[in-house]
Parts: structure tokens; C-alpha cells; sequence
């Protein structure tokens, strides 16, 4: 492995670019990973590794994640902790980041599977928020995520962290017109549904869910637009008993995606 030292090194400068510029994420095709696990569940999912930086102490610490990493990626360097502080998206940086190729995102939502069962995102700003919906979808089973164009990205450094790697393991879908993809979905006999805080709306916890329905969830302080919400012929809402208002998108994403996948006919 190759010692850095100088924090205006080339390498070091791009995986600083990489964790703070969506842009430079976007224009490059290239993603930054943070931390021993995530690190290590990206190169065992099978994600292209670029490069490696390792602190020596984390090369001790987690030797058995880093030999893995090292096997799976095409440069490795060892770096000092200022520089690992200079990289580090967190306030204590384990010492190990990992600069991938970015998973594939499926543009194209023909391909969703006409029984399956899925969650879209529309418009969701915190990245922390994009992540754990991830994550969740995965424990539970979801087929897959569809994000659409003005949401936080699914592969910024929170929202990878967020995950804990599920962005590598789940398939991704991306849309610029949601309302549309939906009437699309609708005509394909899937089940496309409009998460809403509305009195009219569907109990969620009444519903039969069966093969193909589409859960659609929208930004944290708006909800979703009124084009989507007209586009799903079904709407939805979680019964709230308590004072509460409103509840955390990604909690309410929970809900809803546990009451979808746990009454699915399969």
C-alpha cells in the first residue's frame, strides 16, 4: 500500500470532492464510502472499488474488513489521521473510506415487476431520511425503491450510512415524472397508493394488500404533490390515536411499508 502524508495530495483531494460535492458524485459516476462495515458491505455487494484509505491504526483495528477491501479494490493507501479527519464526514472518522463506482439506477420503471411490491420517494430532502428507508425496505422484503429526480440522493454519504449498505443490495429505480410513471403502473394492473394525512383516505391497517402495489410517499414538510396524489387511484393514511400531528417520513415510511409487506399474499 502506498503512504500519503500531505493533505493536498491528488487522491485525497478527489475523495474530499467526492464527500462534500453532489456534482462532482453526479459527474463522475464514483461514490465515497465511510467507515469499516459499510466500506467492506460495498465491496462484498459486489461494488467496483476505486480506491482505498486506511489509517494504520485502522488497519489494526480492522484487519479482517480492510484484507477484504484491499482484495476488491484496484489502489490502496495508508494515511495519516489528519488527513482521515479531512476526508471524514463524521466527528470521529473510523480511519477507512472507500471511493466505488456507483451502484446502477434503473430509469426505466417497465421493468418493475407486476407482483411486486414497492415504495416511492417523492421529493424527500433529508438524506439521513432517503437512508433509512432503504434500510428498512430491505429488512422487510420490498422489491425494490423509486426515487424521483429532486430527492436527496441515495448515495451521499449520509444516506449511505443511513442504509448501512442497503442501496448495494436493494434495486434502485429513478423517475423525473412520478404522476406519470404511476398512470403507467396503473395501466400495467399494479397498485399504485398515496400515502396522505386525509380523513377520506384508507385505513392502512384495514388493507388487503396483494401483488404489485406501489407505496408512495412524499416530502418530509409538504407531502406529496398534488399531481402524484391525483395520479394514484388509491390513498392511504396511518390512524393516529395520539397528539401528534404528523410523524417522521422515514417512521411513517416504516408503517407503511411493514403494513404493505406484512399482509402481502404471496
Amino acid at each position: 500500500m502506498t503512504t500519503i502524508t500531505s493533505r493536498e495530495n491528488p487522491a485525497v483531494r478527489r475523495a474530499v470532492k467526492l464527500m462534500t460535492s453532489p456534482r462532482e458524485r453526479r459527474k463522475s459516476g464514483l461514490i465515497i464510502c465511510e467507515g469499516a462495515r459499510l466500506c467492506c458491505d460495498a465491496a462484498q455487494s459486489g461494488v467496483q472499488g476505486e480506491e482505498l484509505f486506511c489509517t494504520a491504526e485502522a488497519m489494526e483495528k480492522y484487519a479482517d474488513y480492510v484484507e477484504k477491501l484491499r482484495e476488491r479494490t484496484k489502489a490502496a493507501y495508508i494515511i495519516t489521521e489528519d488527513i482521515a479527519k479531512k476526508i471524514g464526514d463524521t466527528d470521529s472518522p473510523q480511519g477507512v473510506f472507500l471511493v466505488a463506482r456507483a451502484p446502477g439506477v434503473e430509469n426505466d420503471l417497465s421493468g418493475l415487476k407486476q407482483t411486486g411490491q414497492y415504495v416511492l420517494l417523492e421529493g424527500l430532502q433529508d438524506p439521513s431520511n432517503v437512508g433509512t428507508v432503504f434500510r428498512t425496505a430491505e429488512a422487510l422484503g420490498v422489491s425494490g425503491v423509486i426515487v424521483t429526480e429532486n430527492s436527496a440522493s441515495c448515495f451521499s454519504p449520509k444516506a449511505l450510512r443511513a442504509g448501512m449498505g442497503a442501496m448495494f443490495r436493494i434495486p434502485i429505480y429513478r423517475t423525473d415524472d412520478a404522476p406519470a410513471a404511476m398512470r403507467a403502473a396503473a395501466a400495467r394492473c399494479m397498485r399504485p397508493m398515496a400515502a396522505v394525512p386525509r380523513e377520506d383516505a384508507s385505513d392502512v391497517t384495514a388493507i388487503q394488500f396483494f401483488s404489485g402495489a406501489i407505496m408512495c410517499i412524499g416530502n418530509e414538510g409538504n407531502g406529496l404533490t398534488r399531481e402524484l396524489i391525483e395520479a394514484c387511484p388509491e390513498k392511504v393514511t396511518i390512524p393516529m390515536n395520539g397528539r401528534a400531528e404528523s410523524l417522521n417520513a422515514a417512521t411513517a415510511a416504516a408503517i407503511l411499508m411493514w403494513e404493505m409487506m406484512r399482509g402481502y399474499i404471496r
